[in-house]
C-alpha cells in the first residue's frame, strides 16, 4: 500500500495519460468531462480539498454534468479529500461501482520475460490508422462513437514519451498496448488480444517490449489500472510481479435532466 502522497502522485500521473476535453476545478476537486465516454474522463478525482461547504460543492459538481447531461461521479480512492466525502455521497444515495486496483512496482522489480513465438512486434511513436483501427476491432464492447472519442482522447495526450506497440502476424495486427511515460512512471494502456490468439504469449511480450523501452527511457516505475473483477489481466499482472498499490471505486448518481 502506498503512502498519501504517492497516491496523488500517481493519481496525477494516471489523469495527465488520459486526459479528458473539459476541466473544472472545484475547491482542490478536478472535474472532467469527456462526452461521457470512459469513467476516468468523466468523474471528480478529489486529490486535495479546501472548500468550506462540502454539501455545496457537491451540489455544485452536480449542476455541472447536469449541463453536459451526464450523471454525477466521484472517483474515491484510498486517500480522497476530504475524509467525510465518502459518508456525505453515502447520504444522498450515491452508489459504487466498478471497483478498480492500481498495480504497479519499480521497473528494476519486474520478472516479465520474452516468450519465444513467430509473430512480429513493433511499435510508432504516433497512433496510427491502422494501430487504431485494430484496437477497434478488438474493442467490440465498445461501440463505434465510443471508439471515436477514445481516439481523441489519445491524441490529447501531450506528453512526448509515449510508444504504440503491436503484434503481427502475416500483415494483420493481433495484439495492442499503449505504454505512456510521465516524470519516471509508465503506465500501460489499452492492451488487448485478438481473441483467437490468445494464451499465446502475446501479451507477456507486448508488456516485455513496454518493460524494456521503459528501462531505457528513464522510467523508475510501471502502473496500471485493472476492475477487480477482470481475473484474467490480474492473473497476467501478478505473474510479472505488479502488486496491488491502491483501490478506488466510482460513487455514481443519476441526475434528473431536463
Amino acid at each position: 500500500m502506498l503512502n498519501q502522497e504517492t497516491i496523488r502522485i500517481v493519481q496525477e500521473r494516471a489523469n495527465n495519460i488520459w486526459p479528458a476535453e473539459f476541466y473544472y476545478l472545484i475547491n482542490g476537486w478536478i472535474l472532467r468531462v469527456n462526452e461521457g465516454v470512459t469513467w476516468r474522463a468523466n468523474s471528480v478525482l478529489p486529490l486535495n480539498y479546501w472548500g468550506k461547504n462540502l454539501l455545496k460543492d457537491i451540489t455544485q459538481v452536480e449542476e455541472i454534468y447536469r449541463k453536459f447531461n451526464s450523471s454525477s461521479k466521484f472517483m474515491l480512492h484510498d486517500q480522497h479529500a476530504p475524509s467525510e466525502l465518502y459518508t456525505a455521497l453515502s447520504d444522498l444515495s450515491y452508489q459504487p461501482i466498478m471497483p478498480t486496483d492500481v498495480m504497479g512496482e519499480q521497473l528494476s522489480e519486474i520478472n516479465v520475460e520474452k516468450i519465444k513465438d513467430s509473430y512480429k512486434y513493433n511499435y510508432t511513436i504516433q497512433r496510427t490508422p491502422e494501430w487504431y483501427s485494430a484496437l477497434t476491432r478488438l474493442s467490440p464492447n465498445r461501440s463505434p462513437y465510443k471508439m471515436t472519442v477514445i481516439g481523441e482522447i489519445i491524441d490529447r495526450v501531450v506528453i512526448p514519451q509515449k510508444r504504440f506497440f503491436y503484434a503481427t502476424i502475416d500483415s494483420k495486427i493481433i495484439g495492442v498496448v499503449l505504454a505512456i511515460i510521465d516524470d519516471k512512471y509508465m503506465g500501460i494502456m489499452n492492451l488487448a488480444i485478438d481473441p483467437i490468439y490468445r494464451n499465446k504469449g502475446i501479451a507477456t511480450n507486448l508488456l516485455w517490449h513496454t518493460v524494456k523501452w521503459g528501462k531505457l527511457s528513464g522510467a523508475k516505475y510501471i502502473f496500471l489500472q485493472v476492475e477487480k473483477s477482470n481475473t484474467s489481466a490480474r492473473k497476467l499482472y501478478d505473474k510479472i510481479g505488479c502488486n496491488k498499490w491502491y483501490t478506488y471505486t466510482y460513487y455514481e448518481k443519476e441526475l434528473d435532466i431536463d
